[in-house]
């Protein structure tokens, strides 16, 4: 299997990965600490593999899917772990 190949299958399987940890409950029985760490390296090593792929002209269209889902991973990890609510300190602290 080529280079290009690896890069962008890497990518999905790591986003298959988050989603399987968020569905399968996994991840709400973590340390906050250790989920929001996992959640933010698998949305980050997502998106530079999207990006690799990208520009290596791999898939264009799928190479921008994974991008962008990496990007909702990162965001949905700075919302659910950073933000606070009604009051409530952000979840990383507790």
């Amino acid at each position: 299997m080529p280079l290009k190949q690896n890069a962008w299958l890497v990518g999905v399987s790591l986003q298959v990965l988050f989603f399987i940890l968020f569905f399968g409950a996994i991840l709400p029985e973590m340390n906050n600490i250790i989920g929001a760490f996992v959640c933010f390296v698998i949305g980050l090593l997502s998106l530079f593999l999207g990006i690799k792929s990208l520009k290596q002209h791999f898939q264009p269209v799928l190479s921008l899917i994974v991008i962008a889902i990496a990007i909702l991973i990162l965001l949905f990890t700075l919302y659910a772990y950073f933000t606070t609510e009604a009051g409530i300190p952000p979840a990383i602290l507790q």
